[in-house]
């Protein structure tokens, strides 16, 4: 149970690690390329506005291809903190309560 914990967790912070890697690519392609669009991602990467739009996968109605590219990243990243997280703390809360040993 413990390697499954430790695994989510390991999975969580890969996604924080690509997520923290590709906003500002993203952010940047859309100041540059679309600045109508920027403000739909906030100010910062941890806002939830931007972490929201990356697991909409928001950026796939752009025609823009480079931002698809450099989104498609961010999204997965996205995906995995959420899948990550939620993995690790359900987890951790079937062992604290002695569901599963």
């Amino acid at each position: 149970m413990l390697f499954l914990i430790l695994l989510a967790l390991g999975l969580a912070i890969f996604g924080l690690t690509a997520y923290v890697m590709s906003w500002p690519l993203v952010a940047t392609q859309l100041r540059d390329r679309h600045p109508q669009d920027r403000p739909l991602m906030g100010a910062t990467p941890f806002s939830p506005m931007a972490f929201g739009w990356f697991l909409r996968c928001a950026w796939r109605v752009s025609p823009d291809q480079n931002l698809r590219f450099l989104a498609l990243p961010g999204s997965v990243a996205a995906w995995s903190i959420a899948l990550g997280g939620s993995a690790a703390a359900l987890l951790l809360l079937l062992r604290v309560s002695g569901v599963v040993k």
